[in-house]
């Protein structure tokens, strides 16, 4: 006969990737969005002639540009 019922490993994996799914999404969104405006940040920047000025600030961008991208490769598929 078998066990209708989960174990308790297979309630506890399911509630663990319920939690990394319902936490990871806004951590993509922000991933996401991040990735698609700071390129318009870092150009303007670049155009203006700030990055003179302020290269900590173009490679802190720059950083959380790249994070960006990673962070949010997935959101909304």
């Amino acid at each position: 006969m078998s066990n209708a019922s989960p174990t308790k490993s297979q309630s506890r994996h399911r509630v663990e990737t319920t939690s990394r799914r319902v936490l990871g999404l806004p951590v993509k969104f922000i991933g996401f969005w991040t990735a698609v405006f700071v390129p318009f940040v870092l150009l303007a920047l670049i155009a203006s002639g700030a990055v003179l000025q302020a290269p900590q600030l173009f490679a802190a961008l720059l950083g959380a540009n790249l994070v960006g991208l990673v962070v949010g490769r997935d959101y909304k598929q």
